[in-house]
C-alpha cells in the first residue's frame, strides 16, 4: 500500500505528540490489554515489532523476569529515540535496533513471542514481514498482530474523517483512513497462513475510547496524530472550523461528554509449527 507512504512518523512534532497523547489514551490501554490476555510472559524472548515508543516493550519487560528479554524494533528514528527514554530504568534492559520488518538482524528460532500492535498495516511487504516473524521464531512460537477495524468502526477517527470532510478536506480525511481501511481481515490471515503459521486464529475485540478531558482533550488527540502537520498547515479559519465541526459531532458521538465511542480492532495469532 503506497498510500501509507503519506502517513509518517518520522516528523519530529508527530512523534513527539504521539507519545505525550496518543499513547496514554489509545495505545496504552490495548497494550495493557493484550499484555494480561496473553500470559504467563516469564522468561520468554520478545520481539516487539514496529514499537513504536514502546508501550508494549515497557509492559512486556516489566513481566519476562530476569531470564526473559525484550527486544523493540521500529524503522522510525524519532520513535526509538522516545522508546528509549520510556524504558531507560527498566529491568531487565530492553534493547532497541532501528530496522524494517525485513530482513531482520535476528537470529532464526530465537524469540517466544512477536507481538506487533497497529504497525503490520504500514509494512510494505507484508508477506515477507510475515514470513520474517516465522524464520525468527522458534519452533511452538507465538505471534499476535491487531490492526485496526474500517475506520467506520473506530467511532472517533470516524469523526474526525467527517469533520474533514465536512470542511472540503478530503486528502487530509483519506489520509486519516490509512491505518483503518487498508487491512482487510481475510487478506491478514492469508499473509500468516501463507508463511507457515499454524492455529491462525482471527478475532475482533472492541472497548471504549475514553478521553478524559472531553472535547478538548479530543481536538489534542487529533492533532497528535500523523494528520498534525496537515492540519497545522491549514489557515487558523480553516483549523477553527475543523475543531468546531469536530467537537458538535462528538457532542452527537459521547453521552457523557469523555466517552467516544468504540475502537474495534483485529487480533491475529498463529503458531510457529513443529
Amino acid at each position: 500500500m503506497n498510500e501509507t507512504q503519506k502517513f509518517s512518523f518520522g516528523d519530529s512534532s508527530v512523534a513527539s505528540a504521539y507519545d505525550n497523547v496518543l499513547v496514554q489514551v489509545l495505545f496504552e490501554p490495548w497494550a495493557a490489554r493484550l499484555i494480561e490476555e496473553y500470559r504467563p510472559w516469564e522468561g520468554r524472548r520478545v520481539l516487539d515489532l514496529a514499537t513504536g515508543s514502546g508501550i508494549i516493550a515497557q509492559l512486556a519487560a516489566g513481566q519476562v523476569g530476569p531470564s526473559g528479554m525484550v527486544l523493540g524494533i521500529d524503522i522510525n528514528s524519532e520513535m526509538l529515540a522516545l522508546a528509549k527514554k520510556r524504558c531507560a530504568d527498566l529491568t531487565p534492559e530492553v534493547k532497541f535496533t532501528q530496522s524494517p520488518a525485513h530482513p531482520l538482524e535476528i537470529s532464526s528460532d530465537s524469540i517466544d513471542f512477536v507481538v506487533c500492535q497497529q504497525g503490520f498495516q504500514f509494512f510494505p511487504d507484508k508477506d515477507a514481514a510475515a514470513q520474517e516473524m516465522y524464520r525468527v521464531l522458534c519452533v511452538g512460537g507465538k505471534v499476535v498482530i491487531t490492526t485496526w477495524r474500517p475506520v467506520a468502526e473506530c467511532q472517533f477517527f470516524g469523526s474526525i474523517c467527517n469533520a474533514l470532510n465536512m470542511i472540503g478536506e478530503p486528502e487530509i480525511s483519506d489520509m486519516m483512513r490509512l491505518p483503518f481501511d487498508f487491512m482487510p481481515a481475510s487478506q491478514l490471515t492469508d499473509h500468516f497462513e501463507s508463511a507457515g503459521f499454524v492455529n491462525v486464529r482471527l478475532s475482533q475485540q472492541e472497548q471504549d475510547l475514553v478521553i478524559d478531558r472531553g472535547a478538548t482533550h479530543a481536538i489534542e488527540v487529533a492533532y497528535a496524530t500523523p494528520i498534525r502537520p496537515k492540519l497545522l498547515a491549514l489557515s487558523d479559519e480553516r483549523q477553527a472550523e475543523f475543531r468546531k465541526t469536530l467537537t458538535e459531532l462528538l457532542h452527537e458521538l459521547s453521552a457523557d461528554g469523555i466517552t467516544m465511542g468504540r475502537m474495534v480492532s483485529n487480533v491475529l495469532s498463529g503458531e510457529k509449527q513443529a
